[in-house]
């Protein structure tokens, strides 16, 4: 009787070892997010993987990793010789390297229709994934949500601020200072273009989104941010531009609230600025 008792209780200790996890996977615990993407999100869970990708949210319970490899299987539709969609499974496999501090991942991921090299990193939150990614160490200020605007991300170029030793550390995420402010701002709103199209309204939706230190006053943001932009409106018009035709970029200064756990949506304000440089 009494081996049968531990005969029993050694089956229960190897059944629980079985289904845990191993070290390589315990190591992917956590959340991740894409370098190059930042809207693109990996959360690793001991009996899930949850994915999320502008608004596309994959879900597979079922996936198992060692040291190099990270395997699983998504169940998708695909289309027969017919025509007609049929069950299938999209079989993933990503060669990774971890860094030594294991809160970087490179990869490759391989499926049924593609290659796909991407970065990620592990971190906290989105503020602790800015300092990462930009190299710049600030905290953002608390505030309350009177007074603040609900703004879309997308459409905001990223302005970092924060002080150091009494000086004024001022960054593009393109640049690492505001020397290249004109050509930065080329930059992102060639990039609107790319996405939406040149005729497309949505990139007047451009603004610069500024991400500075608790302790950088809103008028050290305007003095530094003193930009302004020709609008669009005459370039297709046979009425000539008339003088000054210039409109001040909107400045919006962001703040660490519950309510911006939310990605593509936060809580800011507009910050006034003053209008003497022209950018076309």
């Amino acid at each position: 009787m009494k081996k049968n008792f531990y005969i029993s209780n050694l089956l229960i200790v190897l059944l629980t070892i079985s289904c845990g996890q191993n070290s390589s996977e315990k190591e992917l615990n956590g959340n991740w997010r894409e370098v190059e993407n930042e809207y693109s999100t990996w959360h690793f869970y001991p009996d899930s993987i949850v994915f999320k990708s502008s608004g596309t949210t994959l879900e597979k319970t079922d996936w198992n990793a060692n040291k190099s490899q990270i395997k699983l299987e998504i169940p998708t539709f695909d289309r027969n010789s017919a025509g007609n969609l049929i069950d299938t499974i999209n079989k993933v496999q990503i060669d990774y390297k971890l860094s030594k501090k294991k809160d970087s991942l490179f990869g490759t991921l391989k499926n049924n229709y593609c290659v796909h090299e991407f970065s990620i990193l592990k971190t906290k939150n989105y503020n602790e994934y800015l300092n990462r990614k930009f190299g710049i160490e600030l905290t953002l200020p608390k505030r309350d949500t009177i007074g603040l605007k609900n703004i879309d991300t997308f459409y905001g170029m990223k302005i970092f601020m924060t002080s150091e030793n009494d000086e004024l550390i001022k960054k593009t995420e393109f640049s690492a200072s505001l020397n290249n402010l004109e050509n930065d701002i080329k930059r992102f709103k060639d990039k609107l273009v790319t996405h939406f199209g040149p005729k497309d309204f949505r990139n007047e939706r451009f603004y610069l989104s500024v991400y500075a230190d608790k302790k950088i006053s809103d008028s050290i943001i305007t003095v530094n941010l003193d930009v302004t932009f020709k609008s669009d409106f005459f370039l297709d018009n046979e009425i000539p531009r008339p003088p000054g035709d210039t409109i001040p970029i909107r400045v919006y200064r962001m703040y660490s609230n519950t309510e911006n756990n939310n990605l593509n949506f936060r809580k800011a304000k507009n910050i006034k600025s003053i209008a003497n440089i022209i950018y076309n």
